[in-house]
């Protein structure tokens, strides 16, 4: 069993090159490898949590 969680990003944060608007592009893939698995820090306050599932996220902005 692994004990890594594989995350991928890629992004662009001035997508069409111009100068007065910045275009920003991001895209994420949290745990990659879509393993389900608990982790747990030993603490009395945290607890114990499951890591998400295999999770898209696209991110658009505009910078000006």
């Amino acid at each position: 069993m692994s004990r890594h969680v594989l995350n991928f990003g890629v992004g662009n944060d001035n997508l069409f090159h111009s100068e007065r608007v910045r275009t920003i592009v991001r895209f994420t893939v949290l745990n990659l490898s879509n393993q389900a698995s608990l982790y747990n820090f030993l603490s009395p306050f945290s607890g114990t949590h499951w890591i998400a599932p295999r999770t898209f996220q696209a991110q658009f902005g505009l910078s000006f």
